[in-house]
């Protein structure tokens, strides 16, 4: 099971109990040690869901949305095709994220939760008065995707794979 299959599976157990569950029930569950349950949920944790250490075990806040760090690559007349496929499937691109040669990492937040933020968001870009900031990376970028459920998150990661946008994450964006 690669990694990412694991991290699911995680939170699949966390969710499905209905109590805390413990790094190393996890870890048997999972057929993996302790030490990887930790770094699993270090990064799941660093993806923006609330998982809480509690001294009986692990769960996840009710308030918590999930969160997946997707990467993207397109031209920027795709940026409004990519953005609907995100709201149109239930999620909101929450921030943009690149990683620029000279600058580092740079960080934006979007906050696009409908067709018509996304459709205001290039209204400012094509204005004039900005350029995308994945411009800068040609057309490489990230972002952190929320949505109710990991099945959202599954869709909207398949639909933009469909259309060519997806790539596979890299390290330095999870650290």
């Amino acid at each position: 099971m690669d990694g990412q299959t694991r991290r699911k599976k995680l939170i699949e157990i966390i969710r499905q109990s209905d109590k805390p569950v413990s790094g190393t029930a996890l870890a048997k569950s999972l057929d993996v040690s302790r030490q990887v349950v930790v770094t699993d949920i270090a990064l799941i944790r660093a993806n923006g869901m609330e998982i809480i250490s509690t001294n009986r075990g692990y769960i996840i806040s009710a308030e918590s949305k999930c969160k997946r760090i997707i990467k993207s690559r397109h031209t920027d007349d795709q940026i409004l095709d990519e953005l609907f496929t995100i709201v149109d499937n239930g999620g909101c691109a929450e921030n943009i994220i690149i990683n620029h040669r000279f600058y580092n990492r740079l960080e934006a937040p979007l906050n696009v939760r409908s067709r018509r933020d996304a459709k205001e968001f290039m209204d400012a870009i094509e204005s004039g008065k900005s350029k995308s900031l994945s411009s800068a990376t040609s057309g490489y970028h990230y972002h952190v995707i929320s949505a109710e459920n990991e099945e959202e998150l599954d869709i909207i990661e398949a639909e933009l794979k469909e259309k060519g946008y997806w790539l596979p994450l890299d390290d330095w964006i999870l650290s």
